[in-house]
Protein backbone atom coordinates (compact mmCIF):
# COMPACT_ATOMS: atom_id res chain seq x y z
CA UNK A 1 0.00 0.00 0.00
CA UNK A 2 1.02 3.64 -0.44
CA UNK A 3 -0.03 6.92 1.13
CA UNK A 4 -0.23 8.45 -2.35
CA UNK A 5 -3.83 8.53 -3.61
CA UNK A 6 -4.16 9.86 -7.17
CA UNK A 7 -7.92 10.26 -6.79
CA UNK A 8 -7.46 12.46 -3.74
CA UNK A 9 -4.76 14.53 -5.46
CA UNK A 10 -7.09 15.33 -8.37
CA UNK A 11 -10.21 15.57 -6.21
CA UNK A 12 -11.97 12.72 -8.01
CA UNK A 13 -14.23 9.80 -7.09
CA UNK A 14 -12.98 6.29 -7.85
CA UNK A 15 -15.78 5.75 -10.36
CA UNK A 16 -14.74 8.76 -12.45
CA UNK A 17 -14.60 8.37 -16.24
CA UNK A 18 -11.42 8.89 -18.25
CA UNK A 19 -12.67 12.18 -19.70
CA UNK A 20 -13.17 13.64 -16.24
CA UNK A 21 -9.62 12.63 -15.28
CA UNK A 22 -8.27 14.67 -18.19
CA UNK A 23 -10.48 17.65 -17.31
CA UNK A 24 -9.44 17.62 -13.65
CA UNK A 25 -5.78 17.36 -14.59
CA UNK A 26 -5.99 20.27 -17.03
CA UNK A 27 -7.73 22.45 -14.46
CA UNK A 28 -5.25 21.68 -11.67
CA UNK A 29 -2.05 21.83 -13.70
CA UNK A 30 -2.74 25.30 -15.09
CA UNK A 31 -2.47 26.90 -11.66
CA UNK A 32 -0.01 24.44 -10.09
CA UNK A 33 2.69 24.66 -12.78
CA UNK A 34 5.90 26.22 -11.36
CA UNK A 35 6.04 28.59 -14.33
CA UNK A 36 2.71 29.98 -13.09
CA UNK A 37 3.97 30.39 -9.55
CA UNK A 38 2.78 27.01 -8.33
CA UNK A 39 4.49 24.69 -5.89
CA UNK A 40 6.85 22.23 -7.68
CA UNK A 41 6.02 19.35 -5.31
CA UNK A 42 2.29 19.84 -5.78
CA UNK A 43 2.76 20.04 -9.53
CA UNK A 44 4.69 16.76 -9.62
CA UNK A 45 2.02 15.08 -7.47
CA UNK A 46 -0.66 16.22 -9.94
CA UNK A 47 1.37 14.92 -12.89
CA UNK A 48 1.95 11.60 -11.12
CA UNK A 49 -1.75 11.27 -10.27
CA UNK A 50 -2.71 11.87 -13.89
CA UNK A 51 -0.10 9.38 -15.13
CA UNK A 52 -1.61 6.70 -12.89
CA UNK A 53 -5.29 7.38 -13.59
CA UNK A 54 -4.89 7.95 -17.33
CA UNK A 55 -3.16 4.59 -17.83
CA UNK A 56 -5.79 1.79 -17.67
CA UNK A 57 -3.30 -0.80 -16.40
CA UNK A 58 -1.76 1.49 -13.76
CA UNK A 59 -5.22 2.61 -12.62
CA UNK A 60 -6.45 -0.99 -12.37
CA UNK A 61 -3.37 -1.93 -10.35
CA UNK A 62 -3.95 0.94 -7.92
CA UNK A 63 -7.68 0.17 -7.61
CA UNK A 64 -6.98 -3.47 -6.84
CA UNK A 65 -3.88 -3.19 -4.67
CA UNK A 66 -3.45 0.44 -3.63
CA UNK A 67 0.03 0.30 -5.14
CA UNK A 68 1.41 2.82 -7.62
CA UNK A 69 4.02 1.53 -10.04
CA UNK A 70 6.54 4.41 -10.10
CA UNK A 71 8.43 3.00 -13.07
CA UNK A 72 5.28 2.84 -15.19
CA UNK A 73 4.40 6.46 -14.44
CA UNK A 74 7.96 7.62 -15.14
CA UNK A 75 8.08 5.66 -18.41
CA UNK A 76 4.77 7.15 -19.57
CA UNK A 77 5.93 10.70 -18.80
CA UNK A 78 9.22 10.05 -20.61
CA UNK A 79 7.48 8.59 -23.67
CA UNK A 80 5.11 11.57 -23.85
CA UNK A 81 8.00 14.05 -23.59
CA UNK A 82 9.83 12.25 -26.41
CA UNK A 83 6.74 12.37 -28.63
CA UNK A 84 6.21 16.08 -27.99
CA UNK A 85 9.87 16.94 -28.53
CA UNK A 86 9.99 14.95 -31.79
CA UNK A 87 6.74 16.52 -33.01
CA UNK A 88 7.99 20.00 -32.20
CA UNK A 89 11.29 19.42 -34.01
CA UNK A 90 9.44 18.06 -37.03
CA UNK A 91 7.02 21.01 -37.08
CA UNK A 92 9.85 23.53 -36.92
CA UNK A 93 11.80 21.73 -39.66
CA UNK A 94 8.72 21.68 -41.88
CA UNK A 95 8.13 25.40 -41.36
CA UNK A 96 11.77 26.27 -42.05
CA UNK A 97 12.05 23.96 -45.10
CA UNK A 98 8.90 25.43 -46.66
CA UNK A 99 9.93 29.01 -45.96
CA UNK A 100 7.09 29.83 -43.59
CA UNK A 101 7.65 32.82 -41.30
CA UNK A 102 8.05 31.19 -37.86
CA UNK A 103 6.28 34.01 -36.03
CA UNK A 104 3.07 33.29 -37.93
CA UNK A 105 3.05 29.49 -37.48
CA UNK A 106 0.81 27.95 -34.82
CA UNK A 107 3.11 25.12 -33.79
CA UNK A 108 0.78 23.89 -31.05
CA UNK A 109 -1.99 23.43 -33.64
CA UNK A 110 0.40 21.67 -36.04
CA UNK A 111 1.59 19.33 -33.33
CA UNK A 112 -1.91 18.61 -32.08
CA UNK A 113 -3.01 17.66 -35.58
CA UNK A 114 0.03 15.41 -36.08
CA UNK A 115 -0.39 13.70 -32.70
CA UNK A 116 -4.11 13.16 -33.34
CA UNK A 117 -3.41 11.61 -36.75
CA UNK A 118 -0.78 9.30 -35.25
CA UNK A 119 -3.21 8.24 -32.53
CA UNK A 120 -5.91 7.48 -35.10
CA UNK A 121 -3.49 5.45 -37.23
CA UNK A 122 -2.35 3.40 -34.24
CA UNK A 123 -5.96 2.88 -33.14
CA UNK A 124 -6.93 1.69 -36.64
CA UNK A 125 -4.01 -0.73 -36.71
CA UNK A 126 -4.97 -2.12 -33.29
CA UNK A 127 -8.55 -2.65 -34.44
CA UNK A 128 -7.38 -4.37 -37.61
CA UNK A 129 -5.21 -6.71 -35.56
CA UNK A 130 -8.24 -7.44 -33.35
CA UNK A 131 -10.14 -8.62 -36.43
CA UNK A 132 -7.19 -10.70 -37.58
CA UNK A 133 -6.91 -12.36 -34.17
CA UNK A 134 -10.61 -13.20 -34.23
CA UNK A 135 -10.26 -14.74 -37.69
CA UNK A 136 -7.23 -16.79 -36.61
CA UNK A 137 -9.12 -17.93 -33.51
CA UNK A 138 -12.00 -19.07 -35.67
CA UNK A 139 -9.64 -20.98 -37.93
CA UNK A 140 -8.04 -22.64 -34.92
CA UNK A 141 -11.41 -23.94 -33.77
CA UNK A 142 -12.00 -25.56 -37.16
CA UNK A 143 -8.65 -27.36 -37.38
CA UNK A 144 -8.89 -30.46 -35.20
CA UNK A 145 -7.23 -33.85 -35.06
CA UNK A 146 -9.23 -37.07 -34.95
CA UNK A 147 -6.79 -38.62 -32.45
CA UNK A 148 -4.98 -37.44 -29.30
CA UNK A 149 -1.84 -36.40 -31.15
CA UNK A 150 -0.37 -32.92 -31.11
CA UNK A 151 -2.23 -30.48 -33.32
CA UNK A 152 0.75 -28.79 -34.95
CA UNK A 153 -1.43 -26.42 -36.96
CA UNK A 154 -3.29 -25.23 -33.87
CA UNK A 155 0.03 -24.62 -32.16
CA UNK A 156 1.27 -22.54 -35.08
CA UNK A 157 -1.93 -20.53 -35.03
CA UNK A 158 -1.50 -20.00 -31.28
CA UNK A 159 1.96 -18.55 -31.97
CA UNK A 160 0.54 -16.19 -34.58
CA UNK A 161 -2.27 -15.09 -32.25
CA UNK A 162 0.21 -14.47 -29.43
CA UNK A 163 2.45 -12.39 -31.69
CA UNK A 164 -0.50 -10.31 -32.87
CA UNK A 165 -1.68 -9.83 -29.29
CA UNK A 166 1.74 -8.43 -28.38
CA UNK A 167 1.66 -6.08 -31.37
CA UNK A 168 -1.82 -4.97 -30.44
CA UNK A 169 -0.74 -4.24 -26.86
CA UNK A 170 2.13 -2.09 -28.15
CA UNK A 171 -0.23 -0.20 -30.46
CA UNK A 172 -2.72 0.43 -27.65
CA UNK A 173 0.16 1.75 -25.56
CA UNK A 174 1.09 4.10 -28.41
CA UNK A 175 -2.49 5.31 -28.61
CA UNK A 176 -2.41 6.06 -24.89
CA UNK A 177 0.89 7.94 -25.18
CA UNK A 178 -0.50 10.04 -28.03
CA UNK A 179 -3.70 10.74 -26.10
CA UNK A 180 -1.72 11.95 -23.09
CA UNK A 181 0.46 14.03 -25.43
CA UNK A 182 -2.68 15.76 -26.74
CA UNK A 183 -3.74 16.51 -23.19
CA UNK A 184 -0.32 18.02 -22.53
CA UNK A 185 -0.53 20.17 -25.65
CA UNK A 186 -3.83 21.53 -24.38
CA UNK A 187 -2.06 22.82 -21.27
CA UNK A 188 0.17 25.28 -23.12
CA UNK A 189 -0.78 28.54 -24.76
CA UNK A 190 2.54 29.07 -26.53
CA UNK A 191 5.39 27.05 -27.92
CA UNK A 192 7.69 28.77 -25.44
CA UNK A 193 5.77 27.32 -22.49
CA UNK A 194 5.84 23.89 -24.08
CA UNK A 195 9.60 24.03 -24.67
CA UNK A 196 10.15 25.14 -21.08
CA UNK A 197 8.13 22.17 -19.83
CA UNK A 198 9.99 19.70 -22.04
CA UNK A 199 13.35 21.01 -20.89
CA UNK A 200 12.25 20.81 -17.24
CA UNK A 201 11.15 17.18 -17.66
CA UNK A 202 14.37 16.28 -19.49
CA UNK A 203 16.53 17.64 -16.67
CA UNK A 204 14.21 16.71 -13.77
Amino acid sequence: MTDFDPYLVLGLERTVAAGAVKAAYRMRVRTAHPDKGGDPDEFMAIVKAFDVLSDPDARRMFDETGVVDPQAATKLRSDVAVVLADMFDAAVRTAVDTGLPLESVDFIDMMTSAVRNNAEDARDQAERIESEMAALGGLRQRIRRHDEGTNMFAERLDEQITAKAESQAQLRRRVHVFEVAMVELGNYDTEVELLSALQSEATG
